[in-house]
């Protein structure tokens, strides 16, 4: 089917020449070194871009990867306070809220499309290099942090599963030197107040501290538009980090990273804009039905059940441990001891109204262990630099939602119910790289993983109460089998049937079951220095996502079955060029990826085809075609940071099925969260007043292509392209003080980021309307 692409003005100048990429902290990045907050020497042009993509720091034109790079200077000015707004920054990243609230990150149109909370990702997430294994995790991921480094692609040989999309790297800011503090101050026009500050320093000769707290209050900006008039959206949010190096001699060295977060805030609730009950003529549809002649036309509108509590009760602690010795200059051994426990628990109103239909509430429990051992060497000399290593993971998860099914009309009236699973994850594998320099300016990289994993599952749907309550649906399925086995299924117990093998009982049965796979990720590359200022590249490589169990209100045993793990082989050039005496960075980027089961959210007819019900499938072929171009530019007072990703994807040949249980020809369609084109463009001029003070303005530019919430192209799940248009003015000092006023979406453009089913219709998440706001920051 031929698609028509309409840009804006701005996006025909994008499109074809730019995607971004840029050096934190402006032109003065002294890379990741514990001296990061204080002065460096002026650098011409750019300055030096040091990431540590391959798990050593690396000048970023001698790294053979896609790699997007953003300064916490440049994540403020953007407005980007955590992972989910880095689509502001980063094309080819998308991130959507699931109908349950745990976000889904798509990166270059790789992403799995689940509202569990315990779904491994695609697109994975480190704080200096200790993973976060699942998004709800990423709570304060971007409190007091230096920079972040986005990698696109499989990344599985050095950062393990989970990341066949790419890898999301975030360095916090290191304790310095000499004692430094500062602070910063964010408010907008909605009241939204967010307020961070930290302090940092030597304790003694060997031991440095650096400790950071932030909270994010109000800001409601969510309101009520036809049967109700209250607002949403306050934020109550508190986090802290504590940061200690100790380096009790030349040779050893410790890094212990502690961190807490709490969020009470209201969550965004969804807006009902699809209207189709299952039973028209339920007692509840009737008010319910007034709606398809209200739906909402802004982005504020969201009507919800009266005095529902949207507030969340979320936590995460994280403590992690590094130990680095060297046993000599040229090989080290690295230890990195992670545990993480998360809280989530996310109210969400699913129909989108004031009826009071099906308000639910997610409930997850995870505790996460990893340890990774690994030895690096670095032998200049001989052009080798290798890394040899090992770890070991395990999930422990609590999951599923108090659903209270009062209204929707698939069921009878008032059957509330509880879904709930005990999920283990776990992890072992073995991993090594290599760089080997052949010739001056040419290396070749070779690495692999190897990986075995093992998931398990025990659970049930469980009946709440009502009368006759969600129960009395099992009972009707098996009343028409035996009358007899009705009486099994009573008030608050498990009502899962059992209606699989060779010899089902259609009795209550707990879902008990376990899956085992192995897999070697592995990458090969070449890398040629033409000069210190151009680099071409080439790789293959293949990586693996995670199978995983469905965690969903569930009336049959047969649908929870494993899914498999997915696998990506991708193929990639590319070139980085360093042009103008370091005054322009041009990279650029294509490549192909083979995709064999595809994890998806899909339904499934049960029953010989009476029923249908949703769970987790496997799509056996799909591809990825597209490429990246970056730029970064600075001359005089001017800095251009921008750039484009084009993806085409495709599902190869596969029939599914629809929620009314109808088969559905998926083949040749485009991949749900995949824009085709996106883009992003940041200008930023200061002017050289020759004395203390160096006023500045701004501005940003962020395309985003049509694309779909779900696969199949269903045009009721689309989300159409858009445009946003931020601007900032304000002047910074040599004293270290900083001020600016901002407006984002200027043009208040209404937009989504996602559509979900929700029962009796469809609903979706919106995003923020036109805000105001100012900021000051101060450093010591």
């Amino acid at each position: 089917m031929k698609r028509e692409f309409y840009p804006s003005a701005a996006m025909i100048t994008l499109a074809g020449t730019l995607v971004f990429v840029s050096s934190h902290a402006y032109a003065q990045s002294e890379g990741t070194s514990p001296s990061a907050d204080e002065s460096g020497p002026q650098q011409v042009g750019l300055g030096e871009i040091i990431v540590t993509a391959q798990k050593r720091e690396q000048r970023l034109n001698d790294v053979g990867v896609t790699v997007s790079v953003a300064s916490n200077v440049q994540l403020q000015s953007a407005g980007v306070v955590d992972a989910e707004g880095l689509g502001a920054l980063v094309p080819g990243f998308t991130a959507s809220t699931s109908v349950f609230g745990p976000p889904v990150f798509s990166l270059r149109g790789v992403n799995f499309n689940s509202f569990q909370a315990s779904a491994p990702p695609t697109v994975s997430s480190y704080i200096d290099e200790a993973a976060l294994p699942y998004p709800v995790m990423g709570q304060a991921l971007f409190l007091d942090i230096d920079h972040v480094e986005v990698l696109k692609g499989p990344q599985g040989t050095l950062f393990g599963q989970n990341a066949t999309g790419g890898s999301i790297n975030v360095i916090a800011a290191k304790p310095t030197d000499r004692p430094s503090a500062g602070f910063r101050v964010d408010v907008n026009h909605w009241g939204e107040t967010n307020a961070e500050g930290f302090v940092s320093g030597p304790l003694s000769d060997t031991l440095k501290a650096r400790v950071a707290v932030q909270t994010t209050q109000f800001g409601g900006w969510q309101k009520g538009y036809y049967l109700n008039n209250q607002k949403n959206g306050d934020q109550n949010k508190v986090a802290g980090r504590l940061l200690l190096d100790w380096t009790p001699t030349d040779r050893l060295r410790f890094s212990v990273n502690l961190n807490a977060s709490r969020d009470r805030s209201e969550q965004q609730q969804a807006q009902a804009f699809l209207i189709t009950p299952v039973n028209p003529a339920a007692a509840t549809a009737g008010p319910y039905l007034q709606y398809r002649d209200h739906l909402p036309t802004r982005a504020r509108d969201a009507d919800f059940d009266r005095g529902y509590d949207t507030r969340a009760d979320n936590h995460t602690y994280q403590g992690v441990l590094r130990a680095d010795y060297d046993f000599t200059d040229e090989l080290t051994l690295t230890s990195i001891t992670n545990y993480i426990d998360t809280r989530f628990r996310s109210p969400h109103d699913q129909d989108g109204t004031a009826i009071v239909m099906q308000p639910a509430t997610a409930i997850a429990d995870i505790k996460s262990f990893n340890q990774e051992v690994r030895l690096a060497g670095n032998f200049k000399d001989a052009g080798i630099n290798f890394v040899l290593g090992a770890s070991y993971g395990k999930d422990k998860i609590t999951e599923g939602v108090d659903q209270k099914y009062v209204g929707y009309t698939g069921f009878p009236p008032n059957s509330p119910a509880l879904w709930l699973y005990d999920l283990t994850q776990r992890g072992a594998s073995v991993f090594g790289s290599i760089d080997y320099e052949i010739v001056d300016g040419l290396t070749l990289t070779a690495g692999a993983r190897y990986t075995d994993t093992k998931q398990t599952i025990y659970g049930c749907t469980f009946d709440q109460g009502g009368t006759p309550g969600i129960r009395g649906v099992s009972q009707s399925i098996v009343s028409a089998i035996d009358p007899a086995l009705a009486a099994a299924y009573v008030s608050g117990g498990c009502i899962t049937i059992d209606d699989g093998g060779t010899a089902p009982t259609f009795l209550p049965v707990y879902a008990d079951r376990q899956q085992n796979e192995t897999n070697v990720a592995w990458r090969g590359a070449i890398n040629y220095k033409v000069t210190n200022d151009i680099l071409l590249y080439g790789s293959v490589s293949r990586g693996f996502k995670a199978g995983t169990f469905p965690v969903i209100v569930n009336l049959f045993d047969s649908v929870i079955q494993p899914v498999k793990q997915e696998k990506l082989t991708s193929y990639e050039a590319g070139a980085k060029l360093t042009l103008f005496d370091n005054r322009v960075q041009f990279n650029v980027s294509a490549f192909h990826y083979d995709y064999i089961n595809k994890q998806f959210f899909s339904f499934l007819p049960v029953l010989q085809g009476a029923l249908v019900t949703a769970t987790l499938v496997n799509i056996p072929k799909s591809k990825v075609d597209g490429a990246d171009v970056e730029i970064t530019a600075q001359f005089g007072g001017l800095r251009l940071t921008g750039g484009a990703t084009y993806i085409k994807t495709k599902v190869d040949q596969y029939v599914g099925f629809d929620y009314a249980g109808q088969p559905v020809d998926f083949s040749d369609k485009e991949f749900n969260f995949a824009p085709p084109w996106s883009a992003n463009l940041d200008a930023e001029y200061k002017v050289d007043t020759g004395g203390d003070l160096t006023p500045f303005v701004g501005g940003t530019v962020t395309y985003r292509d049509k694309t779909y919430a779900d696969l199949g192209e269903n045009p009721d799940f689309a989300m159409p392209s858009y445009t946003l248009l931020d601007a900032r003015i304000g002047v910074e000092s040599v004293n270290g003080w900083r001020i600016s006023i901002y407006g984002r979406n200027l043009t208040n453009k209404y937009y989504w980021n996602s559509v979900a089913s929700s029962g009796d219709g469809a609903v979706r998440f919106t995003g923020e309307p036109r805000t105001y706001g100012a900021n000051f920051s101060y450093r010591f």
